[in-house]
């Protein structure tokens, strides 16, 4: 683990320690906004006409806020879910809450075996360092690693400002304009979406169809 992932993780730990499993927890200060962000992100996957059966890894699980919106949206599908998290404390939790067979939970940032889809809900807006160029770098280069693992896709929200920045509180914001063009040329063909009710937060979807 580099260094400031060390420092992401323990800054989780804290939360998890300090709010249990809430928005809070993972720098999320709304159940509301939490919840439009998992739709966003879920309303891309019932667009791919999804297989009964399907995988997914996510990427920055925390304490598994998406699992219960999953199985509410999709009650009829069997789904393969694994929960990839560098923060022990919410990661420990989750091995408990959800012990069923089609959930498992890693240790780590980058899934370790293909899956159909990864997803990334909030996973890189708190960034440890206050260089936004070197925190884009560490966004793509997680990215190009992920994409490797998935076979039929990418989706992901993330800040978003006309130019990168971080703020005094370590909140990052990207260049909507720079992901979507790293994706689209290095990666797949890459899907921007919005809504009017997350007007500085971007929903991206790398396909490989």
């Amino acid at each position: 683990m580099r260094k400031f992932e060390a420092t992401i993780a323990q800054k989780y730990n804290l939360r998890f320690l300090r709010f249990g499993a809430v928005p809070e927890a993972s720098l999320w200060f709304s159940k509301v906004r939490q919840v439009t962000r998992f739709k966003l992100i879920v309303d891309v996957l019932e667009q791919t006409q999804l297989a009964s059966n399907f995988s997914i890894s996510d990427i920055g699980c925390g304490y598994g806020a998406l699992i219960p919106y999953l199985i509410k949206r999709f009650p009829d599908k069997n789904f393969l879910y694994t929960g990839f998290e560098i923060a022990e404390k919410p990661l420990n939790f989750c091995k408990e809450r959800y012990n069923e067979a089609n959930f498992s939970f890693k240790i780590g940032n980058i899934p370790d075996k293909s899956c159909d889809f990864s997803v990334m809900s909030g996973t890189y807006n708190y960034a440890p360092i206050q260089s936004p160029k070197a925190w884009e770098n560490y966004l793509f280069e997680n990215l190009s690693q992920i994409w490797n693992a998935s076979r039929c896709g990418i989706v992901f929200n993330l800040s978003v400002a006309d130019e990168a920045k971080i703020t005094s509180q370590n909140i990052s914001y990207f260049s909507k304009r720079n992901v979507k063009n790293f994706c689209h040329n290095n990666l797949g063909k890459t899907f921007l979406f919005m809504s009017d009710k997350l007007p500085k937060e971007a929903t991206f979807f790398i396909s490989r169809t």
